[in-house]
């Protein structure tokens, strides 16, 4: 137990607090969304694979300081819809849909409400998927909130292994590495 407690206390001793980053996939990713909510002055960014927001976080989400946010989600993810309404299996529950998830955020961060930027990612492994990205800067403190859907993509970590089959969770898609994204985004934001 104190040896625990002294390893934790070292590692914190090495942590940027300005850089403190959170991730995760579906039910990480719901968790990942409440800890932005409940710790967010003391995170600098999250993101979010094949998640979006359960409605209970967003309803009980008071004083929320402003984090940059990174939302991933496949069109065809047969587990959390994309349009929102009830997660099939695991927890359930009633959920956002991923645009809401993107405006709760961009609302809360007080960024520029229409897209900066929308870009497109082609299928250029042949895979059957393909991106695009939207951006919206401006947010206090230098947020922003970054939405990517991937058209033909399921329950999956882009650019990772297909770790079900197809039919059970979707296709994964090999025209964007989500972790190279995720860590791209996480380097651009640091708290004030």
């Amino acid at each position: 137990m104190i040896l625990a407690f002294l390893l934790s206390a070292l590692l914190l001793r090495s942590v940027d607090p300005k850089r403190v980053y959170v991730t995760g996939i579906s039910n990480g990713g719901f968790m990942t969304m409440r800890l932005a909510t409940e710790l967010s002055d003391e995170i600098a960014a999250v993101a979010v694979v094949a998640a979006t927001m359960d409605e209970e976080t967003a309803r009980g989400a008071v004083n929320v300081s402003p984090v940059s946010v990174l939302i991933m989600h496949g069109r065809k993810d047969p587990l959390v819809p994309i349009d929102g309404g009830s997660v099939h299996g695991g927890a359930g529950g009633p959920i956002l849909s991923h645009d809401s998830a993107v405006r709760w955020w961009v609302n809360i961060d007080g960024c520029q409400r229409h897209h900066l930027t929308t870009e497109l990612i082609l299928d250029s492994a042949g895979d059957g998927t393909s991106a695009s990205y939207r951006v919206y800067p401006g947010g206090a403190g230098g947020s922003e909130v970054v939405s990517y859907v991937i058209e033909n993509g399921g329950h999956t970590w882009p650019g990772g292994w297909q770790y079900l089959p197809v039919f059970l969770v979707g296709k994964t898609s090999r025209n964007l590495d989500a972790s190279e994204i995720i860590w791209a985004f996480f380097q651009r934001h640091s708290r004030e």
